[in-house]
């Protein structure tokens, strides 16, 4: 699949290579973003490049691994070692950085008294530091308990792709518009997964033969990530992450799903969140109510591995025609819902379709006025300092009708938000009705995949 997208990281990088001076350049993110691939595409055309993928074995094993790539001798000091590397090479690419940590932190002292040497020695080097362990390499850099605090020059997050990014991908593969955006609710903007979807086929079949087929490519996939990013303790993570994946939850229906203390989750929420960027919690929008938090699944990947193909596993061995339809009815159930968070998605990348620019976006729930045991919930709702916005969106086989119009305005008496200009939005899988089509105006957008992905690929922010 050809190179997309980071056009962005690609001008900050070459702006970086044009520095006269020696930099340490941080690139983190998480696994399967496309770090490695980023830097690739960036020094495809330069010379005198060392590049060495740093992994987690004994320390003595790793100086001599690394010593053998670049010298006949074998380094018995790791000062000698790097400062050697920095006289010898213009550009210095480590990738999986933190596992220098990992094996000894005793490493990155060396590594630190290297670089000030090699900045009091005026070499021109560019040193290239890749993680996929986000909280730790920030610790890394960040953190005046750690030597290399204060040796950064440039730091790049590399992120997923927008979903406006991620049409452009699949709109070239030949994908029509509602095929676009299921199989972004499958993986996401994670560039690794884009392969996977690069002949193009029917979504339900390609999905079957990903996941579930004897020797599925990712089948295991989000096990074997978990395993390299907690080790032995991967468990626990990956019992709280099994239990997000029935949708986003509290910390109490987490402590009642995964049967773990709620001050234990708090501390793993915490660390999947900061530390790994695997979770992310959110409130109704509009709201500054601490215990009405929420977390949920921050990659689509996982959240599909969870939420359809992980309780399917065991059925397949015993009845691969019985997973099949389980797989077709789980897919429905759970588009329906990530639906919600693309159109989200969509809106925050396109904001010129609402007719304003909201200075905040989101999702919103409550107990309705007068009736505390009914609640009601919108799927989008964005606002400024005038005007307000309410949307709904649905991802059925039925068209929508006015019906659903009237239900929107009737919540929209029920937010805390209220603005004097108020408008709807409706965005729906199958059209809508004829009736409701007549009513579309300003004050009522209607939206289909075929106008989103239209829209999207329109975007020239990517």
């Amino acid at each position: 699949m050809k190179f997309y997208n980071r056009f962005k990281e690609l001008e900050a990088i070459s702006r970086i290579l044009s520095n006269p001076r020696a930099n340490l350049v941080v690139i983190y993110g998480q696994r399967r973003i496309g770090k490695t691939t980023l830097v690739r595409k960036a020094f495809e055309e330069k010379e005198n490049v060392f590049y060495y993928s740093v992994d987690v074995v004994n320390e003595e094993k790793l100086i001599e691994k690394i010593s053998l790539s670049f010298s006949k001798a074998v380094y018995r000091d790791w000062f000698d070692l790097f400062l050697d590397i920095f006289k010898q090479y213009k550009y210095v690419i480590f990738d999986e950085f933190q596992n220098f940590y990992k094996v000894s932190p005793g490493i990155l002292y060396s590594f630190q008294r290297a670089w000030d040497e090699a900045i009091i020695n005026g070499l021109d080097v560019k040193v290239f530091a890749l993680g996929s362990y986000v909280g730790l390499m920030k610790r890394l850099f960040y953190d005046e308990k750690h030597p290399l605090f204060g040796r950064k020059d440039y730091v790049l997050n590399v992120g997923e792709f927008s979903f406006s990014s991620f049409a452009k991908v699949m709109n070239d593969v030949g994908y029509d518009p509602k095929s676009i955006i299921e199989i972004f609710g499958i993986i996401g903007g994670i560039p690794n997964y884009f392969k996977y979807f690069e002949q193009k086929g029917e979504v339900l079949e390609n999905v079957y033969q990903l996941f579930l087929e004897p020797y599925a490519p990712l089948k295991n996939d989000v096990e074997t990530i978990l395993v390299l990013e907690f080790g032995r303790e991967h468990r626990g993570y990956f019992s709280l992450l099994e239990a997000l994946g029935q949708g986003p939850k509290s910390i109490s229906e987490l402590s009642d799903l995964s049967k773990m203390e709620p001050t234990t989750i708090s501390k793993y929420l915490i660390e999947l969140e900061d530390e790994y960027d695997f979770v992310e919690s959110f409130k109704p929008v509009g709201t500054k109510k601490q215990k009405n938090t929420k977390y949920k699944l921050k990659n689509n990947f996982f959240d599909f591995y969870f939420s359809v193909v992980k309780p399917i596993l065991p059925i397949i061995e015993f009845a691969p025609e019985k997973a099949r339809e389980l797989l077709k009815e789980k897919i429905s159930q759970y588009l329906g819902i990530k639906f919600e968070e693309t159109c989200l998605k969509f809106i925050f990348e396109n904001p010129d379709v609402l007719g304003f620019t909201p200075a905040e976006i989101g999702k919103y729930w409550g107990k309705v006025p007068g009736r505390k045991s009914e609640s009601f919930d919108v799927d989008i709702v964005a606002f400024d300092e005038k005007n307000l916005l309410l949307g709904e969106c649905k991802w059925t086989n039925k068209e929508v009708g006015i019906g659903e119009y009237h239900k929107l305005i009737e919540k929209s008496s029920m937010l805390e938000v209220k603005r004097d200009s108020v408008k709807y939005m409706l965005l729906s899988k199958s059209g809508f009705t004829p009736e409701l089509l007549r009513m579309k105006s300003e004050k009522l957008i209607l939206l289909t995949p075929e106008e989103i992905v239209k829209i999207a690929l329109e975007n020239k922010i990517r």
